[in-house]
């Protein structure tokens, strides 16, 4: 770049300031504007001095980092890295952040250990510098008055499952969806997801590049926003028509013959553990022609070859559009290799899915959509 990228740190200890500001700015691209130590001189700096990206602790006082980040996204949208903690209640927090727009986050410390000072400058200089390049969008209205538990005890749909008396395994499943999504992920899928009919006739499986304990933080929050069934996927799963099953962080999600959903810590696939890859591919070679594969917004390439697989076994294909993504990257890699059938907003994409017909003409890279 050859402006340098201009970052408010954000943090209520005094230490941890002085400690960022340093290896941020040991970085010639990167200078710090200003250091403040509350959420609410947080979100003043981010409206006045409208920086490039805000790194953002989610426990301070006066307003804590949710708030300030509400505040943030909504007023001023901003690229925040959040700085997280490992416990659960850190995780709960930091999954929350994302889904309001958040675009990255960093582990202050590991279990255990605390990480070498120069792996966590690098880890924050690499992540700064690329939420930098990212196109922040608004944090989209709240879902919960649409999806109120009220509306689900009415409908009764969240109890809309399988017949009694029979487990709904993968012989009878119409479909398979399975979704992929990194940077910007959490946001998109809450888009995808609020625009599907609320009673669908597949299965849906998520892989959202997270660490463990923060899927099923993010599972938590979708399961009490929508009137369907989202939960963390856990070994030995059978496949459900109408639910939602988010493969677990840092653990691959596979598909049995016979459709049981394996979990498995093997080793990283290209730097990923949740694989998108490795998801679709297993998908592909079990369901063959059932599957359809979606990519959303996110950094690198994971996805590219498991939405080829799925194309491959005449299965249909979606990417994220280029301008509804915080980060192209993931689409884009997926386009290019020609893997894509069809291009769209995630709300389009939600509505293509459970057949809702819309307004809006999508762009067709291939043959027509399947539904």
């Amino acid at each position: 770049m050859a402006e340098k990228i201009r970052v408010v740190v954000a943090d209520d200890s005094p230490f941890i300031c002085r400690l960022l500001t340093g290896y941020l700015e040991s970085d010639p691209v990167i200078k710090v504007i200003q250091a403040v130590q509350n959420g609410k001189d947080a979100m003043k700096a981010a409206k006045k001095l409208n920086p490039d990206v805000m790194t953002l602790d989610l426990n301070m006082p006066e307003v804590n980092g949710l708030e300030a980040l509400k505040y943030i996204m909504a007023e001023c949208p901003t690229a925040v890295v959040l700085i997280s903690g490992v416990t659960r209640e850190s995780a709960r927090m930091t999954g929350m952040g994302v889904s309001l727009g958040a675009v990255d986050f960093i582990l202050k410390y590991s279990p255990g250990s605390m990480p070498a000072p120069d792996v966590l400058r690098r880890e924050i200089i690499a992540k700064v510098k690329a939420a930098a390049r990212i196109k922040v969008i608004r944090s989209i209205p709240s879902m919960d008055m649409r999806f109120s538990g009220r509306i689900r005890k009415r409908t009764g749909l969240k109890t809309m499952t399988r017949p009694a008396g029979r487990a709904a395994r993968s012989p009878f499943i119409q479909r398979l969806v399975v979704i992929g999504a990194s940077t910007g992920g959490p946001l998109a899928l809450k888009e995808l997801l609020a625009s599907m009919n609320p009673v669908f006739p597949f299965q849906v499986v998520i892989v959202q590049h997270m660490p463990q304990g923060f899927t099923g933080i993010l599972a938590q929050q979708f399961d009490h926003i929508f009137p369907f069934s989202v939960k963390q996927a856990v070994h030995g799963d059978h496949l459900e028509s109408g639910s939602v099953l988010i493969a677990p962080g840092d653990r691959h999600l596979l598909f049995d013959q016979d459709g049981t959903i394996l979990i498995t810590d093997s080793r990283e696939i290209n730097g990923h553990r949740p694989s998108i890859d490795v998801t679709m591919q297993s998908a592909a070679q079990v369901f063959g022609d059932r599957v359809i594969g979606v990519v959303l917004s996110g950094m690198g390439d994971d996805g590219t070859q498991g939405l080829a697989a799925i194309k491959s076994k005449s299965g249909f294909t979606y990417a994220q559009s280029k301008e509804t993504c915080v980060v192209d990257s993931m689409p884009n890699s997926a386009v290019r290799s020609n893997s894509v059938n069809r291009v769209g907003s995630p709300p389009e994409i939600g509505r293509w899915l459970t057949g809702i017909r819309s307004a809006p003409k999508a762009r067709s890279l291939n043959h027509a959509a399947p539904l």
